[in-house]
C-alpha cells in the first residue's frame, strides 16, 4: 500500500468519525448536570407537571375529490374543427368548448327546411281544396265521395307535415351536436383532443369538474367507524396549502374495502379555495380520552438527535433525556407531549 493511499484512508476514517461526533451533539456544549446545581446561585423558576385528560387522536389520510365531474364524448363521426379550451380554463355554464365539423348535418338541416316548406304548401292547398269541395257537396253540387276524397289528402299532407317538422328537428338535432358547450360551471381538467383529430361517438373530448363541489375522501378501519356519524365535525389537514379547516362527514360507504378492511368516508371541506383534485389530505379522530404531560416546546433543549428536560429535584437540576411525542397550538403557545423520561409532580426548569 502506497503512503498516499495510506494517508487517504486515515483522512476518510477520522472525516467520518467527526460526523458522527457532530450528530451525535459531542461539538455542541454541554452543562454537565452534576455541576448544575453548583453553578446556580438560587433556586430556578420551575413548573409542576401535572396529568392533563387529553383526547388520543387517530389519524387518516385520503385525497380531494370532486363531486361533479363530467366527461364531454362525441356524439356523431366528425373531424375537429375547433378546440376553444385549454386544461386549466375556467368556463361558465353553456360556453363552447369545441367545434366540429358539419357541413353535412347543415346541408340536411337546409333540405329539410326545404322540405318543411314544400309539405306546409301541401297542407295549405289541400285545406283549402277542402274547403272548397265543403261547400260545394253542402250546395248538392258535388257527390260526398268528393268530400271524403278531399278530406283524405287534406290528412295525409297534414301527416307529411308532421313528419316533415320531425325530420327538421332531428336534423337540428344532430347538427348541434357538432358544438359541445359546458353544461355547467367549472375549471377544464384535461384536453383529449385537438384540431384535426377525428370524434368518433363516445370518444372523450374534454374533461371537466366544478371546483365548488371539490372534497375529501378518506379510507377509515373498520374499528373507528363506530366513532363516526353523518354530520359530524372533525379537522381536515391539507398539506400542499398549509391549512388546516372544519370538515363536515356527509357520506359513509356501507361496504369495506375487502383487502385493506377500510371504509370510505367522504367529508364536506369549508374551504375550497386553493385545492385541485388529488391533493393529499388528512383528517383526526378522537380514539380515546387519557392522562397526558404536556410542556411548552421552549422548555425542551434538543441536542444532536436527543431531547432533554431540565428537571429540578431536591436542591439540584437534572438533565434528562426524554422521548415526546404530538405538538399541539395553544392560545398560550406550542406545547409537545412527553411520552417518558419525567413522571407528574416532578419540577421542570423553565428557561
Amino acid at each position: 500500500m502506497t503512503r498516499t493511499k495510506l494517508i487517504s484512508i486515515v483522512a476518510s476514517v477520522v472525516a467520518l468519525l467527526i460526523v458522527f461526533s457532530i450528530l451525535a451533539g459531542m461539538w455542541v456544549p454541554k452543562v454537565d448536570s452534576t455541576n448544575l446545581a453548583e453553578q446556580r446561585t438560587e433556586a430556578p423558576e420551575t413548573m409542576r407537571l401535572t396529568l392533563t385528560t387529553s383526547p388520543e387522536y387517530r389519524y387518516f389520510s385520503g385525497q380531494v375529490y370532486p363531486r361533479q365531474t363530467s366527461s364531454l364524448s362525441s356524439r356523431i363521426t366528425a373531424r375537429v374543427a375547433e378546440v376553444l379550451v385549454n386544461a386549466g380554463d375556467s368556463v361558465q355554464a353553456g360556453d363552447v368548448l369545441l367545434r366540429l365539423e358539419n357541413d353535412d348535418l347543415s346541408a340536411r338541416v337546409r333540405q329539410q327546411q326545404q322540405a318543411l316548406a314544400a309539405a306546409q304548401a301541401r297542407v295549405n292547398e289541400a285545406r283549402t281544396s277542402f274547403q272548397r269541395v265543403e261547400a260545394l257537396v253542402a250546395e248538392r253540387l258535388l257527390p260526398q265521395a268528393a268530400l271524403d276524397e278531399a278530406r283524405a289528402s287534406k290528412d295525409t299532407s297534414e301527416a307529411e307535415l308532421n313528419g316533415a317538422r320531425e325530420a327538421l328537428s332531428e336534423a337540428q338535432t344532430s347538427e348541434s351536436f357538432s358544438v359541445i358547450t359546458a353544461p355547467y360551471s367549472g375549471i377544464i381538467s384535461e384536453r383529449s383532443v385537438y384540431t384535426g383529430d377525428i370524434a368518433t361517438p363516445g370518444m372523450r373530448l374534454v374533461s371537466m369538474y366544478a371546483p365548488t363541489s371539490l372534497r375529501l375522501e378518506v379510507h377509515v378501519s373498520e374499528s373507528i367507524l363506530s366513532e363516526l356519524q353523518l354530520g359530524d365535525t372533525l379537522t381536515a389537514d391539507l398539506t400542499a396549502i398549509d391549512a388546516s379547516m372544519r370538515a363536515v362527514v356527509t357520506e359513509i360507504e356501507p361496504a369495506a374495502d375487502p383487502g385493506s378492511r377500510s371504509f370510505t368516508v367522504k367529508l364536506e371541506l369549508a374551504d375550497t379555495a386553493g385545492l385541485y383534485p388529488g391533493m393529499y389530505g388528512q383528517i383526526s379522530v378522537v380514539n380515546q380520552m387519557s392522562e397526558q404531560l404536556w410542556v411548552p416546546k421552549a422548555y425542551v433543549l434538543t441536542i444532536g438527535q436527543l431531547d432533554y428536560l431540565d428537571v429540578f429535584s431536591d436542591g439540584r437540576t437534572e438533565r434528562r433525556i426524554v422521548k415526546l411525542g404530538e405538538e399541539f397550538q395553544r392560545e398560550s403557545g406550542e406545547y409537545v407531549q412527553v411520552l417518558s423520561g419525567v413522571t407528574a409532580g416532578e419540577s421542570v426548569v423553565i428557561p
